[in-house]
């Protein structure tokens, strides 16, 4: 029995923020500067991705990429390092709710931008469960009393991101392609920035002082990154940018249950009514629309 391409697309759709969620947990026992930690995370991703590509057979669609896929999958890849930039520079300085935060409110942002920007239609219980998303967000924001510019800045980038990526996808057609095309942009930008940052290297711990753990953790979190994002690509060739963008809900959800369960973090009756809500939206929007009993019949 051969599954529907957008029951596929939504599974991957799923799997992937779950594994998203589960990276700031990673980070955290891994003593590295944040520059340097997207660093490693996106030289692994293209390493892994290359080597696939090698053993499949498909470097030629690698070697064939033109001028005018490198610049589209350059700006997607912009929009990406921007979100991974201030999305672990915020949990690096403390500012862990406003990086949920900012996830919380991503759905909503990729919604209204993918109607903008790719013409992507939005139906009356679609638009209720964004606007319950945006809802659930502001009580978060509301527990936190903190002006959510990292959040904003973060749901913004993701969003961008996302629909950027979907262009490019179109272009490439190769998600693991397009995964280390994506990822050998950013490591390029980072390397020289690192390079020619003195300042950055005098206060740089190198990666041969991290201890045998800390660097188990990171392959193990770049692991699951690279997944994450193959996955994530797949889905956003097999169903709309707003719904990948509602399911990626699901990725601050597992990070604030993480932080409740490792942390012993405590949870309000707003947070947890937020959480519920969230849930709510995301299991309505991807429900199948009901069918008119009366049309069924005359059919």
């Amino acid at each position: 029995m051969l599954i529907k391409p957008k029951v596929l697309g939504i599974s991957y759709a799923i799997i992937a923020p779950l594994f998203f969620g589960v990276l700031p947990f990673c980070w955290r026992y891994v003593p590295l500067p944040t520059l340097l930690l997207i660093l490693d995370r996106c030289l692994f991703t293209f390493a892994i991705s290359g080597v696939f590509l090698l053993i499949t057979g498909e470097w030629e669609t690698v070697r064939n990429f033109s001028l005018n896929v490198i610049k589209k999958v350059a700006k997607s890849a912009f929009y990406l390092g921007s979100h991974l930039g201030v999305f672990m520079g915020a949990i690096d300085l403390g500012h862990q709710v406003e990086a949920a935060i900012g996830m919380f409110l991503a759905p909503a942002a990729t919604a209204v931008l993918s109607t903008i920007l790719l013409g992507e239609k939005l139906n009356t219980i679609k638009r209720f469960c964004v606007g319950i998303s945006v809802f659930s967000a502001i009580i978060f924001f509301y527990e936190a009393q903190e002006i959510p510019y990292f959040a904003v800045f973060i749901a913004l980038t993701w969003g961008l991101y996302l629909c950027e990526r979907k262009h490019a996808l179109k272009m490439v057609n190769h998600p693991l392609a397009y995964s280390w095309l994506e990822q050998s942009l950013i490591a390029v930008v980072l390397i020289v920035i690192v390079i020619f940052n003195s300042v950055f290297l005098a206060n740089v711990q190198p990666l041969t002082a991290v201890n045998s753990t800390a660097f188990l953790v990171l392959g193990a979190g770049c692991t699951l990154a690279t997944i994450a994002s193959f996955l994530q690509s797949k889905a956003s060739q097999m169903i709309d940018c707003s719904q990948v963008g509602m399911l990626g809900v699901l990725s601050p959800v597992v990070q604030f249950t993480v932080a409740v369960i490792v942390d012993q973090k405590p949870v309000s009756l707003l947070q947890g009514t937020a959480i519920m809500l969230l849930l709510i939206a995301v299991v309505l929007y991807n429900c199948p629309p009901l069918k008119n009993p009366t049309l069924s019949k005359a059919n």
